[in-house]
């Protein structure tokens, strides 16, 4: 490759692991008029006339009378409660079987029960299974739940993340859809009559939302390629329109420093390449892996760029573990990078710095608009081997956080 010196690569779409539950609710990075708030509104709406109604009755009727409809209310409140509570750990655990053979528990739905999303829309409890059934053959989805919280008397919300590989086409493009669903019960018969899913990455919620379907075009028509070797793990905690946040494991890395101030040089690579096949004090090969980092000087550590190889975790477990460099590559140096939150957008083809730097610069104004804080400095994440085709190849620009909330 002239000016990128790519890579080897790893598997990315499909590395992504559980999150086990996050804190407290989480707070929305774009706050978008959608169908969810309209509902939430009008169920508060619906709330406080019954509480006014009840007030008015109350009036008229002795302080015994209104002592035990007050008594009689707090105990519905509490009731409710528990059981939102009991269906939160009992969503729990069924979601975990949402894709897998033994399926949903679907006796805590109503026969008609509503589904809805940007793109789908259900009645009854066929259509809802059946739509369930349809994602798990075409697209071998991956769910992850990050979260459960109340959000009125009858409603839970969840926060999800969803990985899928659309199977039918034969690129195979991988799709990361996150967002939410809401849980509405009637809380009579105890059974959820509605269901409604939002997307983060898109702000037209309602059914049939062009913009929604737009977004899956967009994905499933990404020709980017990733090798199916080991990569750093990670979970995508939000994807927007026009970048992602991933929750990164610690991984190890073998680094050089490079002669240039450029992310796209080629400079080290042939140093780092020269370790992992032998060149080090145990003459020991290690397999490729993807994909190569090449990192940007920062303010208070002005210089040259930096390349790094992912050392495979499957091996070695620590820095201490790899073996140290030979005198050919004295340079390289072995090092953990530690778990962290990365705001990511993509950068296409063969990249040249002025390509990297526009990426970079938009990725931050994006950041701003958010109110999440951006670390100094970046990474520029180059996934393929020299000779895959421009339109084929996955590059990245990863930008460390800092107070990101789901």
């Amino acid at each position: 490759m002239a000016r990128t010196t790519t890579t080897t690569t790893m598997r990315t779409g499909m590395t992504h692991t559980k999150v086990a539950f996050v804190s407290a609710r989480p707070a929305k990075v774009r706050t978008r008029p959608c169908r969810n708030e309209i509902r939430t509104a009008i169920t508060r709406g619906r709330t406080e006339r019954e509480r006014c109604s009840w007030i008015a009755r109350s009036s008229s009727s002795v302080d015994n009378s209104s002592k035990s409809q007050d008594t009689e209310t707090e105990t519905t409140t509490t009731t409710g409660n528990t059981f939102l509570s009991e269906m939160s750990s009992f969503l729990e655990e069924d979601l975990k079987h949402l894709f897998d053979e033994k399926g949903i528990d679907k006796s805590i739905y109503a026969d008609d029960v509503a589904f809805e999303d940007p793109i789908t829309k259900y009645s009854s409890i066929s259509g809802y299974l059946y739509n369930i059934q349809m994602l798990r053959y075409l697209f071998t989805p991956e769910f992850f739940l990050h979260d459960i919280y109340e959000v009125n008397e009858s409603t839970l919300e969840t926060r999800w993340t969803m990985n899928m590989k659309l199977r039918v086409l034969p690129w195979q493009p991988d799709l990361t859809f996150t967002g939410t669903s809401q849980y509405e019960f009637d809380l009579k018969t105890k059974k959820v009559v509605r269901h409604s899913d939002t997307w983060d990455s898109i702000d037209d919620q309602e059914y049939f939302s062009m913009e929604g379907l737009r977004d899956l075009v967009k994905q499933a028509s990404n020709l980017q390629q990733t090798p199916e070797l080991e990569t750093p793990k990670y979970t995508t905690l939000k994807r927007l329109a026009d970048y992602e946040v991933r929750r990164y494991e610690s991984y190890l890395v073998c680094e050089t420093g490079t002669s240039s101030k450029d992310v796209t040089t080629g400079d080290g690579f042939n140093t780092l390449a020269g370790f992992i096949f032998g060149g080090n004090e145990r003459e020991e090969k290690m397999n490729m892996t993807t994909p190569v980092y090449t990192t940007s000087a920062k303010e208070e550590e002005p210089g040259n760029t930096k390349m790094q190889f992912v050392i495979e975790k499957s091996k070695y477990e620590k820095p201490s573990d790899v073996p140290k460099a030979s005198a050919s590559t004295a340079r390289v140096t072995v090092k953990e990078e530690e778990g962290s939150i990365c705001a990511v957008c993509t950068v296409g083809g063969v990249p040249l710095q002025s390509d990297v730097n526009e990426a970079e610069a938009k990725l931050r104004k994006a950041l701003a608009r958010d109110g999440i804080e951006a670390e100094d400095g970046f990474e520029l994440a180059r996934y393929n081997e020299p000779f895959v085709l421009p339109p084929f190849r996955r590059n990245e620009v990863l930008i460390k956080v800092k107070n990101f909330s789901m």
